[in-house]
């Protein structure tokens, strides 16, 4: 990437509490430190202030799928909350002002494309993770069907994430951790027998649900909840974000100390 000054639109969670105090703490310091702008279109990067759900919110509330991944602009988060694989625990003084200072992390797009029972279609992106069902009381039937994987099986739940995403289920489960650029998707049935996981290339994948109570789809969490689903098709796309973070650390590394780090925590 040639070296370029970045200027960028901060963006912070400020409906919250906290993150207005740390609006009005860090608001002067930007203006007589870094290159800011309010107007989004002279930025060539987004600073996002709060925790890793956010950031998410964020990278596709700003995504535009006109561009290409290298028009898009950067994502720098900073840490406010208490996890932070996607963001940078640092001090405002120590923000990159270059584009030399940055290791740029590729996070490529899924499209998720959701049947609903009532036969309407919703259309979502996931940098990390779809979550089918995941309710220990209720028990689906499963059909996935692609050229790498035909399987049917019971089970609480489905999940199908990007590599970025291992680290998670390393920390619930003891899973393999796969490096964050790696082209590949990890599948795994919840409470399923007899289905572990599977890492499969990028490909579309049908999968069909079954059973006497609604299911519940979460592309990236909470926030990208959709209900009363009867059938999705993921497939790859050519769209990446560009994460950010400090030239200092490796992303990797950085996310295998965090997951090590709390599963030691005695609050975990």
């Amino acid at each position: 990437m040639e070296n370029k000054e970045i200027i960028y639109y901060p963006v912070l969670d400020t409906f919250r509490e906290r993150a207005q105090e740390i609006e009005k703490q860090i608001k002067d310091w930007l203006l007589n430190n870094l290159k800011i702008t309010d107007n989004i279109d002279e930025a060539n990067a987004i600073l996002v202030w709060w925790w890793d759900g956010f950031m998410l919110d964020i990278v596709k509330k700003y995504y535009d799928f006109d561009k290409s991944p290298q028009e898009n602009k950067l994502f720098f988060g900073i840490n406010c909350g208490t996890l932070w694989f996607l963001l940078n625990n640092i001090d405002t003084k120590d923000i990159p002002q270059n584009t030399d200072e940055l290791e740029i992390v590729k996070s490529h797009l899924m499209k998720v494309g959701i049947v609903k029972t009532d036969a309407s279609i919703e259309i979502k992106h996931a940098l990390n993770d779809v979550v089918v069902g995941w309710n220990m009381l209720d028990y689906f039937k499963f059909d996935i069907d692609s050229e790498q994987i035909n399987k049917r099986f019971h089970g609480s739940g489905l999940i199908i994430s990007t590599a970025m995403w291992s680290s998670a289920y390393r920390l619930n489960n003891g899973w393999p951790m796969i490096p964050a650029e790696s082209k590949v998707w990890w599948i795994s049935g919840l409470a399923a027998l007899p289905f572990g996981y599977k890492i499969i290339r990028p490909e579309e994948v049908n999968i069909k649900i079954k059973w006497r109570t609604p299911v519940m789809v979460w592309v990236d969490g909470y926030g990208g909840k959709v209900d009363d689903v009867q059938e999705l098709t993921i497939s790859p796309t050519e769209h990446y974000a560009s994460i950010a973070f400090g030239k200092w650390t490796s992303f990797d590394t950085k996310r295998m100390l965090l997951a090590e780090e709390k599963l030691l925590r005695e609050d975990f």
